[in-house]
């Protein structure tokens, strides 16, 4: 009787630790195309900073700031 309540307890904890530490992340990646080139977009939905990414450099920050 005791094993299925601890593997639920488990299960519900392991759901919790990964809605409160894995899951909210603080960016939004967008994905906009322009002149036929497509560019992935980075935001923080915190600050309002945002990141474009440039293969071979990584994430460059938005120049318009």
């Amino acid at each position: 009787m005791k094993k299925p309540v601890v593997i639920v307890a488990a299960v519900l904890l392991l759901l919790f630790a990964f809605s409160i530490l894995i899951y909210p992340t603080p960016y939004r990646y967008l994905e906009f195309e322009r002149d036929g080139i497509r560019y992935i977009v980075k935001e923080n939905v915190i600050t309002g900073h945002t990141q474009f990414y440039a293969p071979g450099t990584g994430w460059v920050d938005d120049r318009t700031e």
